[in-house]
C-alpha cells in the first residue's frame, strides 16, 4: 500500500514538472517577470538573458525589448537576428509597425540603408508615427554619405 501511496506521489511530482517545466528551464513566468523588471530598470543585459531564453512561439511579445535590449547595449546584429525572424512570421505579431520601425533602425545602425527604408516605409504604412522622424534620420544619414 505505501508502494502505491509513493508511486501516485511520485506520477504527480512528474506531471507539475512537465507541466511547469519549473525544474529544467525555471518556468517561462518567471524569466519573463524578471526580464520586464530589468528592462524597465535598463538592465539590459539580464533583460537579454532573461528573455533570450523564453519560449518565442508562446511569448512573442518578448521579441520587442528583447531587440531593444541588443541595440541599447549596441549588439546590432543581435536585435536584427531575433527582429527578422518576427518580421517574417507577420501574423504572429500584433506589433508590426513596431516591429518594421525597430528593424528600420537596427539597419540604420548597421549601415544598410536600403533595407533599413523598406522597413520604415512599411512601418510607416502601417501607422507608426515614429516612421516619420526615423525616414528624416534616414534622408541625412543618406546625404551625408554622398558628400
Amino acid at each position: 500500500m505505501i508502494l502505491f501511496i509513493l508511486g501516485i506521489i511520485a506520477i504527480l511530482g512528474i506531471v507539475a514538472i512537465v507541466e511547469n517545466n519549473y525544474i529544467f528551464s525555471f518556468g517561462d513566468k518567471e524569466r519573463l517577470d524578471k526580464g520586464w523588471n530589468a528592462y524597465e530598470s535598463k538592465d539590459y543585459g539580464f533583460a537579454i538573458s532573461q528573455f533570450s531564453t523564453v519560449d518565442h512561439n508562446k511569448h512573442p511579445e518578448v521579441i520587442l525589448p528583447l531587440a531593444d535590449s541588443y541595440l541599447e547595449i549596441n549588439e546590432v546584429y543581435n536585435a536584427i537576428k531575433y527582429l527578422e525572424p518576427a518580421y517574417s512570421s507577420k501574423s504572429n505579431h500584433k506589433d508590426l509597425s513596431k516591429i518594421t520601425n525597430m528593424l528600420g533602425i537596427a539597419y540604420i545602425r548597421n549601415k544598410d540603408y536600403k533595407k533599413a527604408r523598406v522597413m520604415l516605409l512599411e512601418s510607416e504604412r502601417l501607422g507608426n508615427e515614429n516612421s516619420k522622424e526615423n525616414l528624416q534620420i534616414l534622408d541625412s544619414l543618406e546625404q551625408a554619405q554622398k558628400k
